[in-house]
């Protein structure tokens, strides 16, 4: 894992960086798993890079480089990378180095200061959000608006009364919206009682996207202008302590820490030029998914993606006179 997102971390604009892929042997007829592949063009070249990874706690042997060097005559391989966790023997050295540059061996070191290890924390902050709550500002055909208070069974419609989608998914969808988690996030992080907060409201303007609600009584299509949606929140925030290290020219930190109660690694790096931290975690049980692709996420509400951000409307009163609130009998 570590490896991984190392070397996907510092990749070039156009490099691909895989775990677990199958290459093809051509002298055996099979595909064979090689632990990291990279992909890209050098020169305008097709390049395949091999990185094959050693996680014993002894030194990698002359026969476990002799294995992976001959397992790669006859893969698409231009270029093998041994990458071991303790190092290399001697013999194994020299197995490595009778290849040319065609084969590299790298063993990553900690980072000292003072001879002791150096440790970098950074602080992440992790949210939960659970919706109990939603309520709508509606146009209905009087010219009169209503807030209601709306169940999460109830459904959507489009203008011409073709169904989207339920209430509930409205609301999964619209928690999903990057900026407005992102807004939610940072008001969290800059609240001074941030470790106590409970709840949380917010409402976006969603009248151009022509959602509806049907009414009940009268069955006519009730355009939503806002939604708001209330629930529970809890705010954490973890130290993760990232011991610093060198692989082959490139820094990183490294540490094990659980996310929602499972052991995971994180992997940091930091660009030297513009000193962005890129952080990515994976738990320790999640292995790579070979041949095997994840069921599509249709969205039954797209629109959503579209909008711009905008302020949070849940504490601006409705833009009319003479509206009422109450709880509106929806299908």
């Amino acid at each position: 894992m570590i490896v991984h997102f190392v070397r996907k971390h510092y990749a070039q604009p156009g490099v691909t960086v895989t775990e677990s892929k199958f290459l093809h042997d051509s002298h055996a007829g099979i595909d064979r798993e090689v632990d990291i592949v990279i992909e890209g063009n050098l020169d305008g070249e097709p390049m395949l890079i091999s990185i094959e990874v050693n996680e014993r706690g002894r030194p990698a042997t002359i026969a476990w480089a002799q294995e992976q060097i001959r397992k790669h005559q006859f893969l698409p391989t231009n270029r093998l990378v041994l990458v071991s966790k303790s190092g290399f023997t001697k013999s194994a050295h020299a197995a490595v180095t009778a290849e040319g540059g065609r084969v590299a061996a790298v063993t990553p070191k900690i980072f000292e200061v003072d001879g002791r290890p150096a440790v970098k924390s950074l602080f992440a902050d992790q949210l939960h959000f659970k919706p109990i709550a939603c309520r709508m500002l509606v146009f209905l055909h009087d010219g009169s608006q209503l807030l209601a208070a709306v169940y999460f069974e109830e459904k959507i419609y489009d203008s011409d009364g073709i169904e989207l989608g339920s209430v509930d998914e409205l609301t999964q969808e619209t928690l999903g919206i990057g900026w407005l988690r992102r807004d939610l996030s940072e008001e969290a992080h800059n609240h001074p009682e941030r470790d106590g907060l409970k709840s949380f409201t917010r409402g976006i303007a969603v009248a151009s996207l022509g959602y509806h609600l049907r009414s009940h009584d009268t069955r006519e299509l009730c355009l939503i202008a806002t939604v708001e949606l209330l629930g529970d929140f809890s705010f954490t925030q973890q130290e993760l302590a990232f011991t610093i290290a060198d692989m082959a020219d490139r820094r990183y930190g490294f540490t094990e820490a659980p996310i929602l109660g499972l052991p995971a690694i994180w992997v940091a790096t930091t660009h030297p030029d513009t000193q962005k931290t890129t952080i990515s975690w994976r738990t320790k049980d999640d292995k790579p998914l070979i041949e095997r692709r994840s069921p599509v996420q249709v969205s039954r509400f797209p629109g959503l993606a579209t909008l711009e951000p905008q302020p949070d409307l849940s504490s601006v009163p409705p833009p009319y006179s003479g509206g009422r609130q109450e709880a509106m009998n929806a299908d």
